[in-house]
Protein backbone atom coordinates (compact mmCIF):
# COMPACT_ATOMS: atom_id res chain seq x y z
CA UNK A 1 0.00 0.00 0.00
CA UNK A 2 2.81 2.40 0.82
CA UNK A 3 4.31 1.79 -2.62
CA UNK A 4 0.98 2.48 -4.32
CA UNK A 5 0.44 5.72 -2.42
CA UNK A 6 3.91 6.92 -3.33
CA UNK A 7 3.27 6.12 -6.98
CA UNK A 8 -0.05 8.09 -6.99
CA UNK A 9 1.57 11.08 -5.30
CA UNK A 10 4.34 11.08 -7.90
CA UNK A 11 1.77 11.05 -10.80
CA UNK A 12 -0.15 13.92 -9.21
CA UNK A 13 2.97 16.09 -9.00
CA UNK A 14 3.80 15.41 -12.66
CA UNK A 15 0.27 16.44 -13.72
CA UNK A 16 0.57 19.69 -11.76
CA UNK A 17 3.88 20.48 -13.46
CA UNK A 18 2.41 20.02 -16.95
CA UNK A 19 -0.76 22.14 -16.18
CA UNK A 20 -0.66 25.80 -17.66
CA UNK A 21 -0.22 28.64 -15.19
CA UNK A 22 1.94 26.72 -12.72
CA UNK A 23 5.48 27.36 -11.75
CA UNK A 24 8.37 25.01 -11.98
CA UNK A 25 7.68 23.81 -8.45
CA UNK A 26 4.07 22.85 -9.31
CA UNK A 27 2.51 25.90 -7.71
CA UNK A 28 -0.13 28.10 -9.40
CA UNK A 29 1.50 31.17 -10.88
CA UNK A 30 0.26 34.70 -10.19
CA UNK A 31 -2.03 36.54 -12.70
CA UNK A 32 -0.27 38.82 -15.19
CA UNK A 33 0.43 42.38 -14.16
CA UNK A 34 -1.54 45.35 -15.46
CA UNK A 35 1.20 46.28 -17.90
CA UNK A 36 1.21 42.97 -19.71
CA UNK A 37 -1.26 41.87 -22.35
CA UNK A 38 -3.99 39.29 -21.82
CA UNK A 39 -3.27 35.65 -22.33
CA UNK A 40 -3.55 34.34 -25.86
CA UNK A 41 -6.62 32.36 -26.81
CA UNK A 42 -6.75 29.49 -29.26
CA UNK A 43 -7.42 30.62 -32.83
CA UNK A 44 -10.54 29.51 -34.65
CA UNK A 45 -10.65 28.58 -38.31
CA UNK A 46 -12.06 32.00 -39.27
CA UNK A 47 -9.67 34.11 -37.16
CA UNK A 48 -6.35 35.30 -38.66
CA UNK A 49 -3.27 33.43 -37.80
CA UNK A 50 -0.79 35.18 -35.47
CA UNK A 51 1.68 35.64 -38.30
CA UNK A 52 -0.79 37.30 -40.75
CA UNK A 53 -0.67 41.08 -41.33
CA UNK A 54 -3.50 43.61 -41.68
CA UNK A 55 -3.13 45.56 -44.92
CA UNK A 56 -4.94 48.89 -45.44
CA UNK A 57 -6.45 49.83 -48.87
CA UNK A 58 -4.71 52.39 -51.06
CA UNK A 59 -6.50 55.74 -51.10
CA UNK A 60 -8.70 54.83 -48.17
CA UNK A 61 -9.18 56.73 -44.97
CA UNK A 62 -6.67 54.47 -43.30
CA UNK A 63 -3.82 55.33 -45.60
CA UNK A 64 -4.61 59.02 -46.10
CA UNK A 65 -5.89 60.15 -42.75
CA UNK A 66 -2.77 62.12 -41.96
CA UNK A 67 -2.76 64.04 -45.22
CA UNK A 68 -6.37 65.25 -45.28
CA UNK A 69 -6.44 68.66 -43.64
CA UNK A 70 -9.65 70.17 -42.39
CA UNK A 71 -11.47 66.89 -41.87
CA UNK A 72 -12.19 65.01 -38.72
CA UNK A 73 -10.16 62.15 -40.00
CA UNK A 74 -7.01 64.28 -40.28
CA UNK A 75 -6.94 64.81 -36.51
CA UNK A 76 -5.97 61.27 -35.95
CA UNK A 77 -2.32 60.15 -36.25
CA UNK A 78 -0.42 56.99 -36.97
CA UNK A 79 -0.74 54.16 -39.44
CA UNK A 80 -2.06 50.69 -39.10
CA UNK A 81 0.82 48.44 -37.88
CA UNK A 82 1.27 44.79 -38.43
CA UNK A 83 -0.65 42.61 -36.05
CA UNK A 84 1.59 40.47 -33.88
CA UNK A 85 0.86 37.60 -31.64
CA UNK A 86 0.64 40.03 -28.76
CA UNK A 87 -3.03 40.80 -28.03
CA UNK A 88 -2.03 44.13 -26.53
CA UNK A 89 -1.05 45.40 -29.98
CA UNK A 90 -4.38 44.20 -31.33
CA UNK A 91 -6.27 46.05 -28.63
CA UNK A 92 -4.47 49.32 -29.39
CA UNK A 93 -5.33 48.98 -33.06
CA UNK A 94 -8.95 48.26 -32.17
CA UNK A 95 -9.15 51.45 -30.11
CA UNK A 96 -8.40 53.52 -33.26
CA UNK A 97 -4.97 54.84 -32.34
CA UNK A 98 -4.00 55.65 -35.92
CA UNK A 99 -6.17 53.29 -38.02
CA UNK A 100 -8.07 56.20 -39.61
CA UNK A 101 -11.40 55.47 -37.95
CA UNK A 102 -13.75 58.18 -36.74
CA UNK A 103 -14.09 59.09 -33.12
CA UNK A 104 -17.24 57.00 -32.94
CA UNK A 105 -15.33 53.86 -33.87
CA UNK A 106 -16.73 53.50 -37.44
CA UNK A 107 -14.38 53.18 -40.37
CA UNK A 108 -15.23 55.08 -43.61
CA UNK A 109 -13.75 55.69 -47.03
CA UNK A 110 -16.06 58.65 -47.76
CA UNK A 111 -14.62 62.12 -48.17
CA UNK A 112 -16.07 64.74 -45.85
CA UNK A 113 -17.06 67.62 -48.13
CA UNK A 114 -16.98 71.23 -47.04
CA UNK A 115 -20.33 73.03 -47.08
CA UNK A 116 -20.68 75.42 -50.01
CA UNK A 117 -23.03 78.39 -50.25
CA UNK A 118 -25.40 77.85 -53.18
CA UNK A 119 -25.84 80.61 -55.77
CA UNK A 120 -29.02 82.56 -55.08
CA UNK A 121 -30.61 82.97 -58.51
CA UNK A 122 -33.60 84.86 -57.08
CA UNK A 123 -31.55 87.58 -55.37
CA UNK A 124 -33.39 87.12 -52.07
CA UNK A 125 -30.26 87.56 -49.94
CA UNK A 126 -29.14 90.53 -52.01
CA UNK A 127 -32.55 92.18 -51.57
CA UNK A 128 -32.54 91.86 -47.79
CA UNK A 129 -29.04 93.25 -47.57
CA UNK A 130 -29.91 96.12 -49.92
CA UNK A 131 -32.97 97.02 -47.82
CA UNK A 132 -30.78 97.08 -44.73
CA UNK A 133 -28.22 99.37 -46.32
CA UNK A 134 -30.76 101.70 -47.95
CA UNK A 135 -32.97 101.83 -44.88
CA UNK A 136 -36.26 100.53 -46.26
CA UNK A 137 -38.54 97.78 -45.01
CA UNK A 138 -38.42 94.62 -47.17
CA UNK A 139 -41.67 93.99 -49.04
CA UNK A 140 -42.95 90.56 -48.01
CA UNK A 141 -44.93 90.21 -51.25
CA UNK A 142 -41.73 90.62 -53.25
CA UNK A 143 -39.93 88.01 -51.16
CA UNK A 144 -42.78 85.52 -51.63
CA UNK A 145 -42.90 85.93 -55.39
CA UNK A 146 -39.25 86.29 -56.38
CA UNK A 147 -39.32 82.83 -57.93
CA UNK A 148 -42.40 83.50 -60.08
CA UNK A 149 -41.99 83.98 -63.80
CA UNK A 150 -44.34 86.97 -63.60
CA UNK A 151 -44.03 89.52 -60.80
CA UNK A 152 -47.02 91.86 -60.42
CA UNK A 153 -46.39 94.59 -57.83
CA UNK A 154 -48.98 97.25 -58.62
CA UNK A 155 -49.96 99.91 -56.05
CA UNK A 156 -47.29 99.02 -53.44
CA UNK A 157 -45.99 102.58 -52.97
CA UNK A 158 -42.37 101.55 -53.36
CA UNK A 159 -40.98 105.00 -54.09
CA UNK A 160 -37.45 105.59 -55.45
CA UNK A 161 -35.64 103.84 -52.57
CA UNK A 162 -37.91 100.81 -52.65
CA UNK A 163 -37.29 100.58 -56.38
CA UNK A 164 -33.54 100.75 -55.77
CA UNK A 165 -33.63 97.78 -53.39
CA UNK A 166 -35.69 95.73 -55.82
CA UNK A 167 -33.50 96.69 -58.76
CA UNK A 168 -30.39 95.64 -56.85
CA UNK A 169 -31.74 92.14 -56.35
CA UNK A 170 -33.15 91.79 -59.86
CA UNK A 171 -29.75 92.28 -61.45
CA UNK A 172 -28.95 88.61 -60.80
CA UNK A 173 -32.51 87.25 -60.81
CA UNK A 174 -33.03 84.60 -63.50
CA UNK A 175 -36.62 83.56 -62.83
CA UNK A 176 -38.72 86.70 -63.34
CA UNK A 177 -39.61 87.19 -67.01
CA UNK A 178 -42.45 89.70 -66.65
CA UNK A 179 -42.13 92.69 -64.30
CA UNK A 180 -45.14 94.90 -63.48
CA UNK A 181 -44.39 97.89 -61.21
CA UNK A 182 -47.43 99.95 -62.22
CA UNK A 183 -48.38 102.86 -59.93
CA UNK A 184 -45.55 102.79 -57.37
CA UNK A 185 -44.46 106.46 -57.37
CA UNK A 186 -41.01 105.52 -58.65
CA UNK A 187 -40.41 109.04 -60.00
CA UNK A 188 -37.33 109.89 -62.09
CA UNK A 189 -34.79 108.35 -59.73
CA UNK A 190 -36.71 105.10 -59.36
CA UNK A 191 -37.04 104.84 -63.12
CA UNK A 192 -33.28 105.29 -63.39
CA UNK A 193 -32.63 102.43 -60.95
CA UNK A 194 -34.88 100.10 -62.94
CA UNK A 195 -33.20 101.14 -66.20
CA UNK A 196 -29.73 100.44 -64.76
CA UNK A 197 -30.90 97.01 -63.63
CA UNK A 198 -32.24 96.18 -67.10
CA UNK A 199 -28.85 96.95 -68.62
CA UNK A 200 -27.52 93.92 -66.71
CA UNK A 201 -30.59 91.67 -66.53
CA UNK A 202 -31.09 89.65 -69.71
CA UNK A 203 -34.15 87.64 -68.65
CA UNK A 204 -36.99 90.17 -68.25
CA UNK A 205 -38.83 90.54 -71.57
CA UNK A 206 -42.05 92.25 -70.41
CA UNK A 207 -41.93 95.54 -68.47
CA UNK A 208 -44.74 97.74 -67.10
CA UNK A 209 -43.70 101.05 -65.48
CA UNK A 210 -46.96 102.89 -66.13
CA UNK A 211 -48.29 105.64 -63.85
CA UNK A 212 -45.06 106.14 -61.90
CA UNK A 213 -44.51 109.90 -62.43
CA UNK A 214 -41.16 109.22 -64.07
CA UNK A 215 -41.32 112.46 -66.07
CA UNK A 216 -38.96 113.82 -68.71
CA UNK A 217 -35.90 113.43 -66.50
CA UNK A 218 -36.51 109.76 -65.82
CA UNK A 219 -37.33 109.04 -69.47
CA UNK A 220 -33.72 109.60 -70.58
CA UNK A 221 -32.06 106.66 -68.74
CA UNK A 222 -34.98 104.43 -69.74
CA UNK A 223 -34.61 105.43 -73.39
CA UNK A 224 -30.84 104.88 -73.26
CA UNK A 225 -31.42 101.41 -71.86
CA UNK A 226 -33.94 100.62 -74.62
CA UNK A 227 -31.45 101.57 -77.31
CA UNK A 228 -29.13 98.73 -76.31
CA UNK A 229 -31.52 96.24 -74.71
CA UNK A 230 -31.98 93.08 -76.75
CA UNK A 231 -34.38 91.25 -74.41
CA UNK A 232 -37.45 93.43 -73.83
CA UNK A 233 -40.33 92.65 -76.17
CA UNK A 234 -43.11 94.64 -74.49
CA UNK A 235 -42.73 97.97 -72.68
CA UNK A 236 -45.55 99.95 -71.04
CA UNK A 237 -44.72 103.56 -70.09
CA UNK A 238 -48.18 105.14 -70.06
CA UNK A 239 -49.18 107.85 -67.61
CA UNK A 240 -45.68 109.10 -66.75
CA UNK A 241 -45.96 112.76 -67.73
CA UNK A 242 -43.68 112.44 -70.76
CA UNK A 243 -43.49 115.63 -72.83
CA UNK A 244 -41.50 116.89 -75.80
CA UNK A 245 -38.14 116.31 -74.09
CA UNK A 246 -39.06 112.70 -73.36
CA UNK A 247 -40.30 112.30 -76.93
CA UNK A 248 -36.82 113.10 -78.21
CA UNK A 249 -35.31 110.33 -76.05
CA UNK A 250 -38.07 107.85 -76.91
CA UNK A 251 -37.70 108.56 -80.62
CA UNK A 252 -34.06 107.50 -80.40
CA UNK A 253 -35.08 104.32 -78.60
CA UNK A 254 -37.81 103.48 -81.14
CA UNK A 255 -35.40 104.06 -84.02
CA UNK A 256 -32.55 101.99 -82.52
CA UNK A 257 -34.30 99.12 -80.77
CA UNK A 258 -34.79 96.10 -83.01
CA UNK A 259 -36.23 93.71 -80.43
CA UNK A 260 -39.24 95.46 -78.89
CA UNK A 261 -42.55 94.40 -80.47
CA UNK A 262 -45.05 96.31 -78.33
CA UNK A 263 -44.82 99.80 -76.83
CA UNK A 264 -47.43 101.74 -74.86
CA UNK A 265 -46.87 105.52 -74.55
CA UNK A 266 -50.50 106.42 -73.91
CA UNK A 267 -51.79 108.93 -71.34
CA UNK A 268 -48.73 111.17 -71.58
CA UNK A 269 -48.24 114.77 -72.68
CA UNK A 270 -46.86 114.38 -76.19
CA UNK A 271 -47.82 117.43 -78.24
CA UNK A 272 -47.16 118.77 -81.71
CA UNK A 273 -43.37 118.78 -81.36
CA UNK A 274 -43.43 115.27 -79.94
CA UNK A 275 -45.33 114.03 -82.98
CA UNK A 276 -42.72 115.55 -85.29
CA UNK A 277 -40.01 113.66 -83.37
CA UNK A 278 -41.83 110.34 -83.11
CA UNK A 279 -43.03 110.20 -86.73
CA UNK A 280 -39.63 109.62 -88.40
CA UNK A 281 -38.69 107.10 -85.71
CA UNK A 282 -41.85 105.11 -86.41
CA UNK A 283 -40.97 105.07 -90.10
CA UNK A 284 -37.49 103.70 -89.39
CA UNK A 285 -38.49 100.99 -86.92
CA UNK A 286 -38.63 97.54 -88.47
CA UNK A 287 -39.61 95.37 -85.51
CA UNK A 288 -42.54 96.93 -83.61
CA UNK A 289 -45.98 95.40 -84.12
CA UNK A 290 -48.14 97.22 -81.53
CA UNK A 291 -47.95 100.96 -80.76
CA UNK A 292 -50.26 102.88 -78.43
CA UNK A 293 -50.12 106.70 -78.57
CA UNK A 294 -53.67 107.29 -77.33
CA UNK A 295 -54.63 110.00 -74.84
CA UNK A 296 -51.92 112.48 -75.84
CA UNK A 297 -52.01 115.89 -77.57
CA UNK A 298 -50.89 114.93 -81.09
CA UNK A 299 -52.23 117.50 -83.55
CA UNK A 300 -51.43 119.63 -86.60
CA UNK A 301 -47.81 119.04 -87.79
CA UNK A 302 -47.27 116.40 -85.12
CA UNK A 303 -50.29 114.42 -86.32
CA UNK A 304 -49.14 114.70 -89.94
CA UNK A 305 -45.65 113.45 -89.02
CA UNK A 306 -47.06 110.42 -87.21
CA UNK A 307 -49.30 109.62 -90.19
CA UNK A 308 -46.31 109.82 -92.52
CA UNK A 309 -44.41 107.48 -90.22
CA UNK A 310 -47.24 104.95 -90.45
CA UNK A 311 -47.24 105.28 -94.23
CA UNK A 312 -43.59 104.17 -94.39
CA UNK A 313 -43.65 101.61 -91.58
CA UNK A 314 -43.68 97.97 -92.65
CA UNK A 315 -44.27 96.05 -89.38
CA UNK A 316 -46.91 97.72 -87.16
CA UNK A 317 -50.19 95.78 -87.15
CA UNK A 318 -52.04 97.49 -84.24
CA UNK A 319 -52.07 101.28 -83.85
CA UNK A 320 -54.04 103.26 -81.27
CA UNK A 321 -54.24 107.02 -81.93
CA UNK A 322 -57.52 107.61 -80.10
CA UNK A 323 -58.17 110.64 -77.90
CA UNK A 324 -55.75 112.98 -79.67
CA UNK A 325 -56.40 115.97 -81.93
CA UNK A 326 -55.74 114.74 -85.46
CA UNK A 327 -58.67 116.66 -86.92
CA UNK A 328 -59.53 116.63 -90.61
CA UNK A 329 -55.97 117.25 -91.80
CA UNK A 330 -54.72 114.37 -89.70
CA UNK A 331 -57.54 112.14 -90.97
CA UNK A 332 -56.61 112.96 -94.56
CA UNK A 333 -52.95 112.08 -93.81
CA UNK A 334 -54.05 108.77 -92.31
CA UNK A 335 -56.07 108.09 -95.46
CA UNK A 336 -52.96 108.65 -97.57
CA UNK A 337 -51.00 106.33 -95.28
CA UNK A 338 -53.60 103.57 -95.72
CA UNK A 339 -53.07 103.66 -99.48
CA UNK A 340 -49.42 102.62 -99.04
CA UNK A 341 -49.39 100.66 -95.80
CA UNK A 342 -49.88 96.92 -96.29
CA UNK A 343 -49.43 95.65 -92.72
CA UNK A 344 -51.74 97.69 -90.46
CA UNK A 345 -54.68 95.55 -89.31
CA UNK A 346 -56.22 97.46 -86.38
CA UNK A 347 -56.56 101.27 -86.31
CA UNK A 348 -58.25 103.29 -83.56
CA UNK A 349 -59.04 106.91 -84.45
CA UNK A 350 -61.78 107.43 -81.86
CA UNK A 351 -62.35 110.94 -80.47
CA UNK A 352 -59.99 112.85 -82.75
CA UNK A 353 -62.16 115.83 -83.75
CA UNK A 354 -62.81 114.34 -87.17
CA UNK A 355 -65.78 115.87 -88.98
CA UNK A 356 -67.78 114.53 -91.91
CA UNK A 357 -65.25 115.98 -94.35
CA UNK A 358 -62.34 114.34 -92.52
CA UNK A 359 -64.10 110.98 -92.49
CA UNK A 360 -64.66 111.12 -96.26
CA UNK A 361 -60.98 112.00 -96.82
CA UNK A 362 -59.85 109.09 -94.66
CA UNK A 363 -62.21 106.77 -96.56
CA UNK A 364 -60.26 107.37 -99.78
CA UNK A 365 -57.51 105.27 -98.31
CA UNK A 366 -59.95 102.43 -97.62
CA UNK A 367 -60.71 102.18 -101.33
CA UNK A 368 -57.18 100.90 -101.97
CA UNK A 369 -56.29 99.22 -98.66
CA UNK A 370 -56.68 95.45 -98.44
CA UNK A 371 -55.03 94.81 -95.02
CA UNK A 372 -57.09 96.73 -92.44
CA UNK A 373 -59.51 94.51 -90.49
CA UNK A 374 -60.73 96.80 -87.67
CA UNK A 375 -61.42 100.55 -87.86
CA UNK A 376 -62.64 102.47 -84.81
CA UNK A 377 -63.90 106.02 -85.32
CA UNK A 378 -66.44 106.43 -82.54
CA UNK A 379 -66.98 109.65 -80.57
CA UNK A 380 -66.06 111.86 -83.54
CA UNK A 381 -68.33 114.73 -84.74
CA UNK A 382 -68.68 113.08 -88.15
CA UNK A 383 -72.42 112.35 -87.89
CA UNK A 384 -74.23 109.79 -90.02
CA UNK A 385 -72.86 111.31 -93.24
CA UNK A 386 -69.29 110.64 -92.12
CA UNK A 387 -70.13 107.02 -91.27
CA UNK A 388 -71.79 106.69 -94.64
CA UNK A 389 -68.66 108.02 -96.36
CA UNK A 390 -66.43 105.46 -94.63
CA UNK A 391 -68.81 102.63 -95.49
CA UNK A 392 -68.96 103.86 -99.09
CA UNK A 393 -65.20 103.68 -99.38
CA UNK A 394 -65.23 100.06 -98.19
CA UNK A 395 -68.01 99.18 -100.67
CA UNK A 396 -65.82 100.40 -103.55
CA UNK A 397 -62.97 98.04 -102.60
CA UNK A 398 -63.62 94.43 -103.72
CA UNK A 399 -60.50 93.30 -101.84
CA UNK A 400 -61.41 94.96 -98.55
CA UNK A 401 -60.56 92.92 -95.43
CA UNK A 402 -62.59 95.03 -92.97
CA UNK A 403 -64.40 92.90 -90.40
CA UNK A 404 -65.37 95.50 -87.81
CA UNK A 405 -66.44 99.15 -87.95
CA UNK A 406 -66.91 101.00 -84.66
CA UNK A 407 -68.97 104.20 -84.84
CA UNK A 408 -69.89 104.22 -81.15
CA UNK A 409 -71.91 107.24 -79.96
CA UNK A 410 -72.74 108.32 -83.52
CA UNK A 411 -76.38 108.18 -84.63
CA UNK A 412 -76.92 106.85 -88.13
CA UNK A 413 -79.88 107.23 -90.49
CA UNK A 414 -81.74 104.98 -92.93
CA UNK A 415 -79.34 105.77 -95.77
CA UNK A 416 -76.53 104.24 -93.75
CA UNK A 417 -78.66 101.17 -93.00
CA UNK A 418 -79.46 100.65 -96.68
CA UNK A 419 -75.83 100.91 -97.72
CA UNK A 420 -74.83 98.56 -94.90
CA UNK A 421 -77.14 95.87 -96.30
CA UNK A 422 -75.40 96.12 -99.65
CA UNK A 423 -71.93 95.95 -98.10
CA UNK A 424 -72.90 92.89 -96.11
CA UNK A 425 -73.56 91.03 -99.32
CA UNK A 426 -69.89 91.59 -100.12
CA UNK A 427 -68.62 91.23 -96.54
CA UNK A 428 -71.07 88.97 -94.64
CA UNK A 429 -68.81 88.82 -91.56
CA UNK A 430 -68.79 92.61 -91.10
CA UNK A 431 -69.75 93.82 -87.61
CA UNK A 432 -70.78 97.47 -87.29
CA UNK A 433 -71.42 99.39 -84.07
CA UNK A 434 -73.30 102.67 -83.89
CA UNK A 435 -74.80 104.81 -81.13
CA UNK A 436 -77.46 102.46 -79.79
CA UNK A 437 -77.29 99.55 -82.16
CA UNK A 438 -74.97 96.77 -83.23
CA UNK A 439 -75.38 95.40 -86.75
CA UNK A 440 -74.43 91.73 -86.61
CA UNK A 441 -73.67 89.19 -89.27
CA UNK A 442 -77.33 88.79 -90.09
CA UNK A 443 -77.63 92.45 -91.01
CA UNK A 444 -80.31 93.23 -88.42
CA UNK A 445 -79.83 96.05 -85.96
CA UNK A 446 -80.13 95.22 -82.29
CA UNK A 447 -80.90 97.81 -79.64
CA UNK A 448 -78.26 97.89 -76.91
CA UNK A 449 -80.74 99.13 -74.31
CA UNK A 450 -83.03 96.12 -74.77
CA UNK A 451 -80.26 93.57 -74.31
CA UNK A 452 -80.75 91.35 -71.28
CA UNK A 453 -78.29 92.27 -68.54
CA UNK A 454 -75.78 89.59 -67.65
CA UNK A 455 -75.65 88.15 -64.16
CA UNK A 456 -73.31 89.67 -61.60
CA UNK A 457 -69.87 87.92 -61.68
CA UNK A 458 -70.09 87.16 -57.95
CA UNK A 459 -73.46 85.55 -58.57
CA UNK A 460 -71.94 83.32 -61.25
CA UNK A 461 -69.18 82.32 -58.86
CA UNK A 462 -71.76 81.47 -56.19
CA UNK A 463 -73.83 79.45 -58.68
CA UNK A 464 -70.77 77.41 -59.68
CA UNK A 465 -69.97 76.62 -56.04
CA UNK A 466 -73.54 75.52 -55.30
CA UNK A 467 -73.87 73.52 -58.53
CA UNK A 468 -70.71 71.52 -57.82
CA UNK A 469 -71.51 71.09 -54.11
CA UNK A 470 -68.35 72.92 -53.04
CA UNK A 471 -67.38 75.21 -50.24
CA UNK A 472 -65.63 78.51 -50.82
CA UNK A 473 -62.45 77.05 -49.34
CA UNK A 474 -62.64 74.13 -51.80
CA UNK A 475 -62.87 76.55 -54.71
CA UNK A 476 -60.01 78.68 -53.38
CA UNK A 477 -57.79 75.63 -52.90
CA UNK A 478 -58.14 74.88 -56.61
CA UNK A 479 -56.44 78.21 -57.32
CA UNK A 480 -53.98 78.18 -54.40
CA UNK A 481 -51.27 75.84 -55.66
CA UNK A 482 -48.73 76.59 -52.90
CA UNK A 483 -51.37 76.42 -50.12
CA UNK A 484 -50.43 79.86 -48.82
CA UNK A 485 -54.10 80.95 -48.62
CA UNK A 486 -53.20 83.82 -50.94
CA UNK A 487 -53.12 84.03 -54.75
CA UNK A 488 -52.27 86.77 -57.21
CA UNK A 489 -54.96 88.34 -59.38
CA UNK A 490 -53.50 86.47 -62.34
CA UNK A 491 -53.63 83.13 -60.52
CA UNK A 492 -57.23 83.77 -59.49
CA UNK A 493 -58.17 84.73 -63.05
CA UNK A 494 -56.51 81.61 -64.46
CA UNK A 495 -58.31 79.50 -61.89
CA UNK A 496 -61.69 80.98 -62.80
CA UNK A 497 -61.04 80.36 -66.49
CA UNK A 498 -60.03 76.76 -65.73
CA UNK A 499 -63.35 76.11 -63.95
CA UNK A 500 -65.28 77.15 -67.05
CA UNK A 501 -67.26 79.88 -65.32
CA UNK A 502 -68.67 82.09 -68.09
CA UNK A 503 -67.19 85.53 -67.43
CA UNK A 504 -66.33 88.18 -69.98
CA UNK A 505 -62.97 89.99 -69.57
CA UNK A 506 -64.82 93.01 -68.13
CA UNK A 507 -66.74 90.84 -65.66
CA UNK A 508 -63.57 89.06 -64.59
CA UNK A 509 -61.83 92.38 -64.01
CA UNK A 510 -64.80 93.63 -62.00
CA UNK A 511 -64.75 90.48 -59.88
CA UNK A 512 -61.03 90.86 -59.18
CA UNK A 513 -61.47 94.52 -58.27
CA UNK A 514 -64.31 93.58 -55.90
CA UNK A 515 -62.23 90.97 -54.07
CA UNK A 516 -58.88 92.82 -54.06
CA UNK A 517 -60.10 95.62 -51.83
CA UNK A 518 -56.65 96.76 -50.67
CA UNK A 519 -55.28 96.79 -54.21
CA UNK A 520 -52.09 94.88 -53.33
CA UNK A 521 -52.40 92.57 -56.33
CA UNK A 522 -53.24 89.55 -54.18
CA UNK A 523 -56.52 87.93 -53.18
CA UNK A 524 -56.51 86.17 -49.85
CA UNK A 525 -59.06 83.58 -48.77
CA UNK A 526 -60.43 86.01 -46.20
CA UNK A 527 -61.10 88.56 -48.94
CA UNK A 528 -63.04 85.94 -50.91
CA UNK A 529 -65.15 85.14 -47.85
CA UNK A 530 -65.74 88.83 -47.14
CA UNK A 531 -66.72 89.44 -50.77
CA UNK A 532 -69.18 86.54 -50.71
CA UNK A 533 -70.75 87.79 -47.47
CA UNK A 534 -71.04 91.34 -48.80
CA UNK A 535 -72.68 90.04 -51.99
CA UNK A 536 -75.14 87.95 -49.98
CA UNK A 537 -76.07 90.97 -47.88
CA UNK A 538 -76.58 93.03 -51.02
CA UNK A 539 -78.90 90.36 -52.46
CA UNK A 540 -80.97 90.42 -49.26
CA UNK A 541 -81.37 94.18 -49.46
CA UNK A 542 -82.40 94.00 -53.10
CA UNK A 543 -84.91 91.25 -52.32
CA UNK A 544 -86.46 93.37 -49.54
CA UNK A 545 -86.61 96.39 -51.82
CA UNK A 546 -88.32 94.36 -54.52
CA UNK A 547 -90.89 93.03 -52.05
CA UNK A 548 -91.70 96.56 -50.90
CA UNK A 549 -92.20 97.70 -54.48
CA UNK A 550 -94.53 94.77 -55.17
CA UNK A 551 -96.56 95.54 -52.04
CA UNK A 552 -96.85 99.22 -52.95
CA UNK A 553 -98.03 98.36 -56.47
CA UNK A 554 -100.59 95.91 -55.09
Amino acid sequence: MADVEKENLKNLEEKQKSRPGTGSQGKVSKPPSAGSGPASRPHSRTSPAPSRKSVSRNGSARSSAKGRPGSKISNMSGDVSDQSDNEDTQSKTTMGEGDGEGSDGYDTDLEIEDKRIEYDSTGRTTYKEACKQIGVVPVSYFLRHMQDSELVMMHHGLGPLGAKAIATSLVTNTTILKLNLRDNWLEAQGGKYIAEMLVENCYIHDLDLSYNKIGNEGSEPIAEMLQDNSTLERVVLSGNGFGDKAAEAMAEAIMSNQKMEEMDLSHNEFGEVSGELLGPAIAENSQMKVLDLSWNHLRRKGALAVAEGIRDNITITHLDLSWNGFGDDGAQAIGEALKSNKTLEVLDMSNNRISTEGAVLLAKGLIENDALRVLKMGKNPMQSAGCYGVLKGISQNPNSAVQELDFSDILVNDDFDELLKQVKEMLPALLTKTAERVHGRGGAAKDFKKAKPRADPMTKLKQYVEKNNLRLVDLFNQFDKDKSMSVTREEFAQGVEATGIDLTPDELKRLLDTLDKDGDGEIEYGELVFGAQAHQEQERKMAKKKMKQQKSQA
